[in-house]
């Protein structure tokens, strides 16, 4: 295991729950194999308890945040920006420091697009069947509408 010291950056997994997450030990795993001096944790943020989290994150440093049910979409308000894909969507799952806050991004939608494209699956003139209607669900939708799904039905 690597040292954690002053040259350590911190990153971390916020939602509720999140103690079943593998994000800790795949991150921790890959910084310490690509020699990144990275500590990745996951932190169960009560109910009531988002913006103190994000501003006792910022304030200790933390470089980013992955954000998981069921904060993707009540983060945005405590954010200094969001990047415009995460706009639209209306849902974020990534955070990054900036010099004013944490600024979001979603990458649910360009991951989806990849690993449909990898299977050869065109979205355009098809209908569509979506499991949920959470912050990955809302990127999902977003996708097939802009590659031309011509149906999306929603089971939640």
């Amino acid at each position: 295991m690597k040292p954690i010291n002053a040259s350590t950056s911190f990153c971390g997994l916020i939602g509720n729950p999140v103690g079943h997450s593998f994000s800790p030990l795949i991150h921790n795993t890959l910084s310490e194999k690509l020699d990144i001096p990275l500590a990745y944790g996951a932190f169960c943020v009560k109910e009531g308890y988002l913006e103190d989290a994000l501003k006792g994150g910022f304030g200790l440093g933390f470089k980013g945040f992955n954000v998981t049910v069921p904060y993707k979409q009540q983060v945005i308000p405590y954010l200094c920006g969001l990047d415009k894909s995460a706009e639209r969507i209306g849902a974020v799952n990534t955070l990054v420091r900036t010099e004013s806050g944490f600024f979001g991004f979603n990458t649910d939608m360009p991951g989806l697009y990849r690993a449909l494209e990898s299977e050869g699956i065109d979205p355009q003139g098809k209908s569509a069947l979506l499991l949920g209607a959470g912050g990955a669900a809302r990127a999902c939708g977003h996708l097939l509408g802009e590659h031309g799904a011509k149906e999306l039905i929603i089971l939640n």
